[in-house]
């Protein structure tokens, strides 16, 4: 299990992400998914809507995907932890990913309640959360196909000791100006994700990626039925979730 370090300490490493190695639009074939029947089909038995709610559903992704296209984007940068963060994986090394999808989905998503198209503006956070799990699963593919390592696990600011919350800031401020968060750690704009992935070569560690879907069962990412029960249940009760949960499941701190 790794070491946690003190937030000192881990700040000193955060210091050492170096500038986004990639910066480019958010993968194609997130994108491409969005307004695909069988992606809204999916929305529909997961989020339980009826067949006559179908056609608002696809109306609502397309206006997304208009916005989506032009402003959705991606970057990562190494975290050079070196020799002071000791996780169990001897070859691991760490690179910092933002994902977002852009401001036009928060106004468009502000514009929905303003109107009072409540019913509107809760399938946007339903549509693009499931877009960002989609792009964790196109992370991975990305790291497979682009380098001779591939994902163990991820790890999210404010999820376990060794990366406190306090990291969002400095994480962000090394990868990009687009996403920003204040002082009480919401990001701007909302529909975005941060995390440090831990890479790789051992071809006994995998992460499949964040989904309900995947069979590893000993995955420390793993979201089961069960806990997705246990988020209905903290949204109604206002308890709040570990900032990665919250950031992948559309839930605002």
């Amino acid at each position: 299990m790794p070491v946690a370090l003190s937030v000192k300490r881990l700040f000193r490493a955060a210091q050492s992400v170096r500038r986004g190695d990639r910066m480019s639009a958010l993968f194609p074939e997130v994108l491409e998914e969005l307004t695909a029947p069988a992606f809204l089909g999916e929305v529909c038995r997961k989020y339980h809507y009826e067949d006559a709610q179908i056609g608002e559903l696809q109306g609502v992704a397309e206006e997304m995907h208009r916005l989506i296209c032009g402003e959705a984007f991606w970057e990562s940068g190494e975290v050079l932890l070196g020799n002071r963060y000791q996780a169990g994986l001897p070859d691991a090394v760490y690179q910092c990913v933002v994902m977002s999808l852009g401001k036009g989905i928060d106004r468009l998503q502000e514009s929905y309640s303003e109107k009072v198209l409540l019913s509107r503006s809760y399938m946007i956070e339903v549509l693009a959360s499931e877009l960002l799990v989609r792009g964790y699963d196109a992370y991975n593919r990305h790291v497979r196909g682009n380098t001779d390592r591939h994902v163990a696990r991820y790890h999210f600011p404010g999820g376990e000791e060794a990366f406190p919350l306090e990291l969002l800031p400095e994480l962000l401020g090394k990868l990009t100006r687009e996403v920003t968060c204040n002082s009480a750690f919401c990001m701007q704009p909302k529909k975005s994700v941060v995390f440090v992935a831990e890479l790789t070569r051992d071809e006994k560690i995998r992460c499949q990626g964040i989904c309900m879907g995947c069979h590893n069962g000993y995955c420390p990412n793993r979201i089961t039925e069960e806990s997705a029960v246990r988020r209905r249940l903290a949204e109604m009760a206002d308890m709040p979730l570990p900032y990665g949960y919250s950031r992948i499941l559309g839930i605002g701190r």
